[in-house]
């Protein structure tokens, strides 16, 4: 049957109960007692509207349409006639009291709603075809089924009919898109596929019944039902295989709409691609996912499922003293220890026991029996000698140990001033981590040695390694001094030098007296390289000067950053000098640094020498603008010419400003003397030159100078005074001058003539000059000048006829040409000069 496939989609897409006709796809919904119906490609809609009390006509299908003509039937005019004959199928869903049975019966709805059809009475359907007659043969009905369970009071009917229909049509076929509730039938194309829309008892099918725009029904039981469809979605694409096809009907923001052009993914507001059916639900299509917690995949209303353990215990025993009664949940017990069962201890038990000690076990010299125990050794022998400083005296059991070393730390008071010396009873030679207290009866001076009991000069160091300066030892002061293999280090030096343990992260080796700037960090140590002022990065993070010798790259070594260094030459400066970070890696200049250099400072120069110079070292980095705390240049990026004011509000700022931020007002105006803003005045616009061209000896009109007037230089109202003077030698000729305004820099094209002066008198005069006053009336076509061919008038003044309107057009790129001819072909012709000013 033609809907076998559709009711098995059906199945696969809704869920029901009871599917009450397999035939005609029309399905009863569980529990609601509504129908729905299949409308194709997998979409169905409910029915909410169908006649409960008697029934509804759902569906109708015309078969094979012959078509004939009747002479025999030919009326007035010998018009032709035809015979269109068909078979037609209604299929109805009809309430079980109201079937049709052998007798009349008032109540078979069959008969009723389709007797006016069958008994060729129904002039309303007669007209609306527009035929002349028409004769329907009833074949009968045939009932899907009789013997529905108690509980289904419906069942499907079929209505076979014969329809002969005569018309006058001269297309040989009656107009099928006025074919009123007959449906086009699936294998059979209209003679004009125009039908669109035919209603089916409530039910709308639109289509034209071809396969590029096939049959879709709507609704049904006495009026519209809801449409469904699956919603529209962006992965319908032709590299995939699943673009959307015509016919595919979709749901999409609240209406359903069918495809009418294969497309991929096209919106379906595109009417190009699809046609609206109208308002609709969407219908979800989705796979289940038990897992899933949301969305269309997810089930609901799961029973909870236990998660059972890897291993299932079934049986459980026990081994003794344990004992187990078996089974998955068994009762474990134990019983109470004996002489001779093992079992749990009870608190009597306990108590007995409790702080009982372990047996004991006889060593060497120990005789144990019972609870005695004996020391069976003999006496032993012990020796004692005395080691440095100590004696030993008596014998075992009485000894006598005394110390013979002196009392309190050795040391002595040292003379000499920078090579001190001194005398320490006992000491005969120095050793590693000997440590002496010395007092020293002068300060130093500078760095110093010590000899203790003549036996050589050692020299004095501070923090380490570091010799010490002049000043580290007061007069009567006491130090203790360690000596550590090579120097004597004192203890308790006042801290007038500041050191810092660095790692030289440079790529040289830098060396002692060069400054250096902090690069970073590394091992817990803060990395350096030589500093310079040639950017903020290497000269405002600068922290002292090399105190080492020298430290090679990835070293480490010593930097002074505050107090004096010595050893280092000084010799190109003067001391008291201040010095500052040089503009080359290490470098030191006495000379201030200026912009766009970095000022630094690093130190006082104490002595000026070659070789043992010695400087006083205190960096102090020097500001940039933006570093200072009432200084606001990065809110606003500085860009060129911009002022430095202060400005008041919230924090009383300096603040970088154009001069027409602060000041306010146009470009039109300027500053005068007391502060105030003015109009500049218009200024006349000067264009000149004074350069003698180049000569010529002919009889041509030649240019000598052209001058580019930009467009809208010159504007209606303006008054153009411009001057243009000639020289020549020779007296052969007479000289004519013009001037042009031309929109190239050449004669060519359609030149305007603005000015002709002709010095016709005589021709020994060598010098020949004119003026012109142009009055721009409008500036793109009304130019004012006095006559423009006059050529006796060098200047326009006096009495004129008449003046030339010259059709300039200013508001373009204009250039004013200067030409000049002789009427003489000897003489040698060249400018001398033009003057263009607005006055």
């Amino acid at each position: 049957m033609i809907l076998k496939s559709i009711i098995d989609r059906l199945n696969q897409r809704v869920e029901v109960s009871n599917i009450f006709d397999r035939i005609y796809g029309l399905c009863e919904l569980t529990g609601d007692k509504g129908w729905i119906y299949y409308i194709g490609d997998g979409q169905a809609i409910p029915v909410t509207d169908y006649d409960s009390k008697q029934g509804t006509l759902f569906w109708a299908k015309r078969g094979k349409v012959n078509i004939s003509k009747i002479d025999s039937l030919r009326v007035s005019g010998c018009k032709q006639m035809y015979s269109t004959k068909f078979n037609l199928s209604a299929y109805a869903i009809v309430r079980k009291s109201h079937l049709p049975c052998d007798g009349e019966d008032a109540g078979d709805w069959v008969a009723s709603r389709v007797y006016k059809l069958v008994s060729g009475r129904d002039y309303g359907f007669k007209d609306v075809i527009d035929v002349v007659s028409y004769e329907v043969i009833p074949n009968g009905y045939t009932v899907g089924d009789k013997t529905l369970p108690p509980n289904f009071e419906f069942a499907t009917v079929v209505i076979e009919l014969e329809v002969e229909i005569v018309s006058g049509s001269e297309d040989t076929c009656y107009d099928i898109c006025n074919t009123g509730d007959i449906p086009l039938p699936p294998d059979f194309l209209p003679c004009t596929p125009c039908l669109t829309e035919v209603a089916v008892d409530g039910v709308t099918i639109i289509g034209n019944g071809t396969p590029s725009d096939p049959l879709i029904a709507v609704g049904g039981g006495g009026g519209g039902g809801t449409l469904l469809a699956l919603p529209f979605t962006n992965d319908h694409l032709s590299s995939t295989g699943n673009q959307y096809l015509i016919g595919n009907v979709v749901w999409y923001n609240g209406n359903v709409y069918r495809c009418i052009a294969n497309n991929d993914s096209i919106l379906p507001t595109n009417a190009t691609y699809w046609v609206n059916l109208g308002a609709g639900f969407p219908l979800v299509e989705q796979p289940s996912n038990w897992n899933a917690t949301s969305g269309n995949n997810q089930i609901l209303n799961k029973p909870t499922i236990p998660v059972l353990p890897a291993t299932i215990v079934e049986d459980v025993t026990a081994t003794a003293p344990l004992s187990s009664s078996g089974g998955a949940t068994p009762d474990i017990s134990i019983t109470q220890a004996s002489a001779s069962t093992d079992g749990y201890l009870s608190a009597t038990d306990f108590n007995t026991f409790d702080g009982k000690q372990d047996a004991l076990t006889a060593g060497t010299g120990i005789d144990l029996t019972g609870n005695i125990v004996t020391n069976t050794a003999p006496d032993q022998i012990v020796s004692i000698t005395g080691g440095t400083d100590i004696t030993v005296s008596g014998t075992y059991p009485s000894f006598t140990i005394d110390s013979t070393a002196t009392g309190g730390m050795q040391g002595g008071q040292a003379s000499g001033t920078d090579t001190y010396s001194v005398s320490i009873a006992g000491v005969t030679a120095y050793n590693t981590n000997d440590a002496y207290a010395i007092g020293f009866t002068n300060a130093n001076t500078g760095a110093s040695t010590i000899n203790i009991n003549g036996l050589g000069a050692v020299n004095i160091a501070k923090n380490n390694t570091v010799p010490i300066i002049g000043g580290d030892i007061a007069a009567n002061q006491q130090f203790i001094a360690i000596y550590d293999g090579t120097n004597f280090q004192i203890l308790g030096v006042a801290p007038n030098q500041m050191f810092a343990y660095i790692t030289n992260a440079d790529s040289v080796t830098i060396n002692r007296g060069q400054p250096v700037y902090a690069f970073g960090a590394t091992g817990d140590r803060m990395t350096v390289k030589l500093a310079d002022n040639t950017t903020e990065a290497t000269s405002s993070k600068t922290v002292g000067l090399v105190f080492s010798s020298s430290i090679a790259p990835n070293q480490k070594g010593y930097i002074i950053t505050q107090g004096v260094i010595d050893g280092i030459n000084t010799g190109m400066f003067t001391a008291g000098d201040t010095l500052y970070v040089g503009n080359s890696p290490g470098a030191k200049t006495n000379v201030l640094p200026l912009a766009p250099n970095h000022l630094t400072r690093i130190g006082i120069v104490e002595r000026a020498n070659g070789g043992n110079g010695q400087i006083y070292v205190l960096v102090q980095n020097g500001f940039q603008l933006d570093e200072l705390s009432d200084v606001d240049i990065t809110t606003v990026t500085p860009v060129n010419n911009d002022f430095l004011v202060y400005t008041t509000g919230v924090n009383n700022l300096w603040k970088n400003r154009s001069l027409g931020n602060v000041l306010g007002g146009t470009t039109s105006q300027y500053v005068r003397g007391d502060g105030s803003l003015a109009t500049f005045p218009t200024l006349p616009i000067i264009y000149k030159s004074t350069t003698d061209t180049a000569g010529h000896a002919n009889t041509t009109n030649t240019v000598k100078y052209t001058q580019l007037i930009p467009a809208n230089t010159f504007a209606a109202g303006d008054v153009i005074r411009i001057a243009y003077r000639t020289r020549k030698t020779g007296t052969n000729g007479n000289q004519t001058l013009r001037i042009y305004a031309n929109t190239t820099a050449n004669l060519s094209g359609t030149p305007i003539l603005l000015m002709t002066y002709l010095n016709a008198s005589n021709a020994s005069f060598l010098v020949n000059q004119t003026q012109r006053n142009l009055v721009i009336k409008t500036s793109n076509n009304n130019t004012e000048v006095f006559s423009a061919t006059t050529v006796g008038t060098a200047a326009d003044l006096g009495l004129f006829n008449g003046v030339t309107t010259c059709a300039v057009d200013w508001t373009t790129d204009q250039y004013l040409v200067f030409a000049l001819q002789n009427s003489g072909a000897t003489d040698n012709n060249f400018g001398s000069m033009y003057l263009i000013e607005r006055l």
